[in-house]
This record gives C-alpha cells, structure tokens and sequence, in this order.
C-alpha cells in the first residue's frame, strides 16, 4: 500500500513558445504574426478558464507586446535560442526553452508541480486532468503523469510532473537530434523510463483523452475534437489503458541509455 503524504504544491502552467522561429524547415506555421496570434489566444484562454499561474517562455527573444499583463497571475521570460540549436531540431529548442525557464521563473522556483504545454494550444479539459494530477499526488509525492499513446510515443504535447521528474528529462532532452532520430517524445519516453528506476518515483498514464485545439506547428493540421469525436477517443483509450503496463518499457538499442544509466 501507498503511504499518504501531506503535499501542498501549486501547480503552475509552463507554455512554451517561439513567435520569430530561427529555422522553418520543419515548420508548417511559419508567419510571426499568425504564430503571435495563436500563442495570444492560448494566453487568454488558460487566464480565462484556470485559476493557475502561468510562465510562457519565448525564446526569440520577443518582447510580448500585446500580451496582458498580470504580474500575480502570469509570468513572460524571453531568450535568444543558442547558435546552433536549430540543427538538433525543434525538440531540443523546446528543451532549451523550459531549461531556461525553470532556471529564471520565479514562479517556477516557488513549487515543484508543474504542467506543461505546446504554448499555441490549448488543452480544453485542462482543469480535469489537472484535478486528477493532483488527487495522484497526494498519493504519489514524486509523480510524472503523460499520454503515453503509442509504443515509443509519449505525447509531449502536454504532461505533468514533479521537479524531481525534470533533472532526468533534461538529461534525455539534452540528447535530442532529430537529424538521428531521437526526438522529444522519444527523449520523455526513455525519461520516464530512468525515472521509475528510482525509488518512490511513479509514473501513471493519462485515461483519458486530452482534448486539444489548435494547429499544428510541424503538420499544420487542426486539433479540433467535438463531442461525439471525444467520447470515441475516450472508448478506444480506456481500452489501451486497461491494456497497457503501468510502467514504461525501454525498447532495446535505445541510444540515451548508453549516455545516462
């Protein structure tokens, strides 16, 4: 049996962002004014419909002008992305980012519960999955809690952690090099993994779907789920849930094991 633990942790919103990308290559949503546009909407929608801090990392090292201001409840940090981080790959930017993030947010340096999510989208059940990251938390001090929904794939489009999770993600992450392969969600997989090697360390996939809006920046198709679209997901993932392993397999040859273990 789980011992309970007493945790009081303010589980901050961390949106990560680009408005001026340094390499389109791999873009589909390339314009800075639609892609400032989009991360607006996102702003305004977390602001809206949580009651949670937010901290929206850039790094292009825009000003967010035309953003709003409300220092007690969001937090806006920019950077120059480094030379030669594009030719990693946009995984590694986003690493990138949120390093630099957890390294100079001041809300962030006040709690160890953290969400994370691709800043132009927005997560329509977000205060659900929220709820449910939390009531695992009072259970599981030390948790990560991610849609892993395909063998090697964990959706790294929105997950939750404890700090604990994230000196193992950024050791993964500083590996990414999609010219090899080895991508973000390969890099939280293979995260996840080392994680739940330690003791007291937990991992619990997400059971239900995570209903997202927006477009996508690498496909530019558009995440747009209705009801009756959600309510099939949310079927066929149950049934993948009650099927798969609460713990994450590494699959032989992985390539960051060499580096990490």
């Amino acid at each position: 049996m789980n011992k309970k633990v007493s945790i009081n942790k303010e589980l901050i919103i961390l949106l990560t962002g680009t408005i001026y990308p340094n390499s389109t290559s791999m873009l589909a949503v390339k314009d800075p004014v639609t892609r400032k546009k989009q991360y607006l909407e996102a702003v305004n929608f977390y602001l809206e419909k949580t009651s949670n801090k937010i901290v929206f990392v850039e790094n292009s090292n825009f000003e967010f002008t035309g953003f709003p201001r409300n220092p007690e409840r969001i937090e806006y940090l920019s950077f120059q992305s480094p030379k030669g981080a594009s030719k990693k790959g946009k995984g590694f930017q986003e690493l990138k980012i949120m390093e630099y993030g957890f390294d100079n947010s001041r809300f962030l340096k006040q709690t160890s519960s953290i969400i994370k999510i691709t800043g132009r989208l927005k997560v329509l059940n977000i205060n659900t999955l929220a709820k449910r990251f939390k009531d695992l938390n009072k259970s599981f001090a030390n948790l990560i809690y991610a849609d892993p929904f395909a063998v090697n794939n964990v959706d790294a489009r929105c997950f939750m952690f404890n700090l604990s999770f994230w000196h193992i993600l950024k050791k993964t992450g500083n590996l990414i090099d999609e010219k090899h392969n080895y991508n973000f969600e390969l890099a939280l997989w293979d995260a996840i993994y080392l994680y739940e090697l330690g003791e007291d360390n937990h991992f619990k996939p997400i059971p239900i779907p995570i209903r997202i809006m927006g477009i996508s920046g690498s496909f530019g198709n558009t995440y747009k789920y209705n009801l009756f679209v959600h309510y099939i997901r949310y079927i066929k993932k149950f049934y993948n849930v009650m099927s798969h392993k609460s713990r994450i397999d590494i699959p032989t040859g992985r390539r960051s094991l060499e580096y990490i273990k």
